[in-house]
């Protein structure tokens, strides 16, 4: 097993709004290891994304946050704004969501990479614009485009700015936030496939942020699924998709177009007031008397997989209880089969 690069531990973020407090990570404690992609999936609004923001520290000044956030031995949250943005891009890289409101609209695509390798390298204009085309370059496209601005690139091209941007200063840590978002299908793994191969090239780890199930399990080494706010599930990725212990993660399978194409029942509880106990009790085919009352904690199952279920803790209920859930784990193998 390799050391983890980053290490967060029994995060908390809330926030205060007019509604109440929004209670958008609760409890979180993850790895991302050496050289792993890790791929973290969810509904949208579940805190994937402000989970993504936390570890560079950029979310807003109404953001409270309790844990630790631990990279190569330096606790996050401890440093000072000054140190931590020695972190940001050259440490850990970050793509965020929707390339067209993150770009710049008056600056040219070059020139927004070569700004990277000005600030954090003091390079000059000329050293950092050829550099900058070097990245175009490697992401596929034209260096001669770098003079370009953000209107004038399809949204494939604008991802493949960003993954240039991410991997500008070679991080050993990139965040990437939903990358495929509004692509069509080609483009999509194009995209991905990509940057995962960039990230392997360079020995680096990559927290994959993505509701795309099908993308994760075909990037990451691990998985990790959150559910309004809390991780459920974690494991490696055959483990996951060939034998899922929490039904969420069951759920989420289930509606992949190969799989049943069936929907999520329901809708994804307000963060502002979960309901008692499981999380996703009121939308669980296979809920039992206690997923209503007590809250379960996300447990060791065997080898290196975790979950949060009652339906997966050895001696809390018999066999007969989880019947209908081990049943619709029989029937997702002999899908595959």
């Amino acid at each position: 097993m390799s050391s983890p690069l980053l290490s967060i531990e029994d995060l908390n973020i809330s926030f205060k709004t007019s509604k109440g407090i929004v209670k958008a990570n609760q409890g979180i404690s993850l790895e991302v290891r050496e050289e792993e992609i890790l791929g973290l999936i969810g509904e949208t609004g579940c805190g994937k994304t402000t989970l993504g923001k936390a570890i560079l520290r950029l979310l807003s000044g109404k953001a409270t946050l309790e844990g630790k956030i631990v990279y190569r031995g330096t606790d996050l949250l401890t440093l000072p704004e000054k140190e931590m943005r020695r972190f940001r891009g050259k440490e850990i890289g970050i793509m965020l969501q929707n390339p067209s409101a993150c770009l710049n609209p008056v600056l040219s695509a070059g020139s927004q990479i070569a700004e990277i390798y000005r600030y954090h390298e003091g390079m000059g204009k000329k050293e950092a614009e050829k550099k900058a085309g070097k990245m175009l370059e490697l992401v596929g496209i034209s260096s001669s485009r770098g003079c370009e601005y953000p209107h004038q690139f399809s949204g494939g091209m604008l991802q493949r700015v960003m993954v240039a941007i991410g991997l500008a200063l070679r991080p050993g840590l990139l965040i990437a936030d939903e990358p495929t978002r509004g692509l069509d299908t080609d483009t999509k793994l194009q995209i991905s496939e990509l940057i995962a191969g960039l990230v392997r090239k360079e020995n680096s780890s990559m927290l994959l942020i993505t509701h795309d199930l099908e993308i994760a399990g075909r990037l990451a080494d691990r998985i990790a699924v959150m559910y309004a706010g809390e991780i459920v599930e974690i494991g490696k990725v055959a483990e996951i998709l060939s034998n899922p212990k929490h039904p969420y993660t069951l759920d989420l399978l289930h509606s992949l177009p190969g799989k049943g194409f069936r929907t999520v029942s329901g809708q994804p509880p307000s963060l502002v007031s979960p309901p008692s106990g499981c999380r996703y009790h009121p939308r669980c085919s296979f809920r039992l008397e206690a997923c209503s009352q007590v809250h379960p904690a996300l447990m060791g199952f065997e080898g290196e997989r975790l979950t949060r279920c009652f339906l997966s803790e050895k001696g809390r209920i018999n066999e007969t209880a989880a019947q209908p859930f081990l049943n619709a784990q029989s029937a997702l193998k002999c899908e595959e089969e």
